[in-house]
Formats: C-alpha cells, sequence, structure tokens
C-alpha cells in the first residue's frame, strides 16, 4: 500500500462539475488517486457561486481566479485560463508530485515553472496535443491523422517536454512524437468507470417510435466533421436499401457545426429517410448509457480520434463497435470484438453494418470479449497502478 505522505497537485484546465469527456476522466481520477494518497486539485473558477475551497470524495478543490476572464463572466466557458495564484499555492504546498493536463497552456507553464524552483517531479499528461478540429477545419475536412509526427513544437514547448520527468500519452501517435524528445514517456489508458453501466436502464427507444426488433445503429458524440456522422448517413443510406427495418440514431449536440448538420438534414430529404434517422441532441448521462446499452451496434465512424475511450465505453454497456481504424489506439479485433473498416470509406462501412444486420445473434458475444478486455486493461484501477510505478520511480522515499 502506497503511504499517504505521498502529495500530488492535480493542474486542470476543466473538472467537475463541468460534465464533458475529458471532465469526467480527471473526477474519476481524482477520486481513485485519493483513495490512496493525499491529492489537491487546482482548477479555473467557471462558476460565480462556486466556492474557492472545497473538500471532495477525499480530495481538495481549489478554483482560482481566471486572469484572462478580465470582465468575470460566469460561466467561463472559455479554452484557454490562466491562473497567478496557482504559483504561491505550489510553492508553499510541499507537493512530491505535480500532474498537469490536458495540454501545454498557461497554467501548466506556471506548474512547470513552480516545479523547476522546487526541483520538485513533474508529469505532463496530454489528452490532445494539437487542436486536430481545427486542423480538420482548416483543411477543408481533411487532415492526414498522423499530421502529429510532422509536427515542430516551439521552442517552449520543446524545453518543456525535454525536461518533464515524464510524459503520459492516451494515443500511439502521440506517445511516439513525445519520445522524440523524452525517453521517460509512456502510454496511458483512458479508463472506464465499470461501475456505471452495471445498473439496468429502460431502453429510450419507445420515446422515438422505435420499436424493439428493429436494428438500431448508434453514433454518440456532437454532431461534427471530425466525428464523421455524414459517413455513417451515407452508409446507411445503402444499407436501408437492403434492410428497411433499420434505425440510425445520433446522440449528441448538434449546434457545435450548424452548416454541417444542416447539410446532412437536406442529405437526409432527399433520400426519403423520414424518421428512419433520428437526432437526439445533447442528453443527459442515464441517457447516453441507454442508448449505449439499447442500440445494436455504435458505428464510431470518426475522421480522427485519440484514446478510443468511447470503444471502451459501448463495451463495458454491451455494445458491439464499427470502428473507424483512424482511431487511436485500436482495440478492435475485426470479427472477433467488434467491425474495422478503413476511415473514410462509406462502401466499407456499409458493407460492415450489413454484416452486423445479418448476424445479429452473435453480437453479444462479440460484445461481451470487448467488455472482458475493459475489464482486465481500461479501468481507473488499472491507470492508477500505472501512475504509480512512475510515482515510485520519482519519489521512491514515500514508497519506503
Amino acid at each position: 500500500m502506497a503511504s499517504r505522505r505521498l502529495r500530488i497537485a492535480l493542474v486542470l484546465n476543466r473538472f467537475w462539475p463541468e460534465v464533458g469527456g475529458a471532465e469526467t476522466n480527471l473526477y474519476f481520477q481524482a477520486v481513485e488517486l485519493a483513495k490512496q494518497y493525499d491529492v489537491t486539485v487546482f482548477t479555473p473558477k467557471r462558476l460565480a457561486d462556486e466556492a474557492d475551497r472545497e473538500t471532495h470524495a477525499g480530495f481538495v478543490v481549489h478554483r482560482l481566479a481566471d486572469a484572462l476572464n478580465r470582465g468575470k463572466r460566469y460561466p467561463n466557458l472559455a479554452a484557454r485560463t490562466f491562473m497567478p495564484a496557482l504559483l504561491p499555492h505550489l510553492l508553499r504546498g510541499r507537493f512530491d508530485v505535480v500532474q498537469a493536463f490536458p495540454s501545454i497552456n498557461h497554467n501548466s507553464l506556471l506548474a512547470f515553472a513552480a516545479t523547476r524552483l522546487l526541483r520538485t517531479p513533474m508529469i505532463f499528461c496530454s489528452f490532445d496535443f494539437l487542436d486536430y478540429a481545427e486542423l480538420i477545419r482548416a483543411g477543408g475536412g481533411r487532415m492526414d491523422v498522423n499530421v502529429i509526427a510532422s509536427y515542430v513544437p516551439s521552442r517552449r514547448e520543446a524545453y518543456v517536454l525535454r525536461h518533464v520527468e515524464h510524459v503520459f500519452a492516451i494515443s500511439q501517435r502521440e506517445l511516439a512524437f513525445f519520445r522524440r524528445f523524452n525517453p521517460n514517456a509512456s502510454y496511458s489508458p483512458v479508463p472506464v468507470l465499470v461501475d456505471e453501466y452495471l445498473e439496468p436502464l429502460p431502453s429510450p427507444r419507445g420515446r422515438y417510435g422505435i420499436a424493439p426488433d428493429e436494428f438500431v445503429f448508434l453514433c454518440l458524440g456532437r454532431v461534427s466533421e471530425i466525428k464523421g456522422q455524414d459517413l455513417a448517413l451515407e452508409a446507411f443510406i445503402r444499407v436501408q436499401r437492403e434492410w428497411p427495418g433499420s434505425r440510425l440514431v445520433i446522440v449528441g449536440r448538434s449546434d457545435y457545426e450548424e452548416g454541417f448538420v444542416a447539410a446532412m438534414r437536406r442529405r437526409i430529404e432527399e433520400a426519403q429517410l423520414g424518421d428512419r434517422v433520428v437526432f437526439t441532441g445533447m442528453v443527459d448521462r442515464p441517457d447516453v448509457i441507454a442508448w449505449l446499452a439499447h442500440a445494436d451496434a455504435h458505428v464510431i465512424p470518426v475522421r480522427f480520434m485519440n484514446s478510443g475511450a468511447v470503444v471502451a465505453e459501448t463495451w463495458a454497456a454491451g455494445t458491439v463497435v464499427i470502428q473507424s481504424d483512424a482511431v487511436d489506439p485500436n482495440y478492435v479485433i475485426d470479427g472477433a470484438n467488434g467491425y474495422l473498416f478503413p476511415s473514410e470509406s462509406v462502401d466499407a462501412l456499409a458493407e460492415r453494418m450489413l454484416t452486423a444486420c445479418r448476424h445479429r445473434a452473435v453480437l453479444p458475444a462479440m460484445a461481451e470479449r470487448g467488455r472482458r478486455f475493459v475489464l482486465e486493461n481500461l479501468t481507473y484501477q488499472r491507470l492508477v497502478e500505472i501512475y504509480s510505478e512512475v510515482y515510485q520511480r520519482l519519489v521512491p522515499r514515500a514508497f519506503e
């Protein structure tokens, strides 16, 4: 058992009670780490009525003023923030390890400066080192999925990457990039809170007029070019010709790229699909899990994705995936625990969707193979084990 003498500072740009993939991940990371270590979270103040300091689920949260929010507008939804008070907090805090997420930004740079002054080890945890969604938009919907390989970091970025004591990456592409600068770089999986998927939830199908025997293809995520729902739609149009008893349900906010969504709706009208395609808009977390559990197959047609977390969530819910090979890392073994297709190949995607329809009876067994993989490799407990191996190397005295 690790000693509680190990004091960890987590420097985050977003955190609970904000709800999103990264926020949910980081919240449960803090909860799990706090079971073994003394954990303090530093994050920008996002809501006017948030307490500056609170203890929650065994860890302390400091919500610091964002100097870039000059008008003190709340909720503060800005992507870029800067917490000057972070520096004195870290200098006074006697932390053994400082861990910064999810990219090199103003706050992680400030944390880096503090650790150099204190000679304290720092761990940089990257979720997306580049703004891939913006790169796809700038490229008119196209981007080399391995764009990180040719990226030339600024001198400041390169300096930080070379001098932090450890770097974690959630994709193999980014891991290869980081190892050009730092030999102490390794993979960290994006985990799943398996308990979320154990409680049976009522099917949401009836609310949308979908019968229990209809084959439901789910697409989960904000409707945007990088997520590739337009590719799923084109494939579904072809599937409908042979398998008319099927539906495409697109779950997620649809106000992110309004022109993209409008083009999809025009295509649905042209194809005379009527109510065969359903847009739910943004739904609460229980409905997300219910759709994952009650769909027949989850189509993940992304043009780019780091982490594959949604694949793990789908398996945890007991549903098979039909996944683009642009997902990194790739956990899918084609025909064993899911189906793979070449990114942006509508023909291949339609063929995999029809295969799923024809072999509906075997899909639960395929999903169960995926679920076993999740339980063995993609839990928060496993992630903390991976972190702990690095903590023991960086701060061995805390484990004596």
